[in-house]
């Protein structure tokens, strides 16, 4: 339903770019599932937290380039708008989430989900992160 609905695009605008921005956008989001762990995995990956920070980062191209395509100024500062107000909160997501990992010497999602102990220390980390 998502890709059959009707195109609107606007006139000037850079209709390649414009039309595969969101397709990278949707794949982007798809990719994130490969990361959770479940009980019958059939691989293993060793550094995927690296992994969610670099895939999380490619979103904010994604948003600059909607804005890009579309050719219009209005658009694209709205695009630089939101590119900057992500980059920002990256940060403090990186810096919150960098925390259990460097208590638990480890950049796997699937060793941190069994450190019980680390998740006590979450309940202040995530004070900080709604205040942030």
């Amino acid at each position: 339903k998502l890709f059959l609905k009707e195109t609107i695009k606007p006139v000037h605008s850079n209709n390649i770019i414009f039309t595969i921005t969101p397709v990278l956008g949707f794949s982007l989001s798809l990719m994130f599932w490969g990361m959770a762990s479940s009980s019958n995995m059939t691989y293993y990956l060793l550094f995927s937290l690296l992994l969610f920070f670099c895939m999380t980062s490619l979103n904010v191209y994604v948003v600059l380039l909607s804005g890009w395509a579309s050719n219009s100024m209005y658009a694209f500062l709205g695009a630089l708008r939101a590119s900057a107000q992500t980059i920002s909160y990256e940060i403090s997501m990186i810096l919150i989430l960098l925390f259990p990992a460097f208590l638990q010497w480890t950049f796997s999602w699937n060793i941190m989900y069994n450190g019980y102990g680390v998740m006590i220390l979450m309940v202040p980390v995530s004070v900080a992160w709604t205040i942030s």
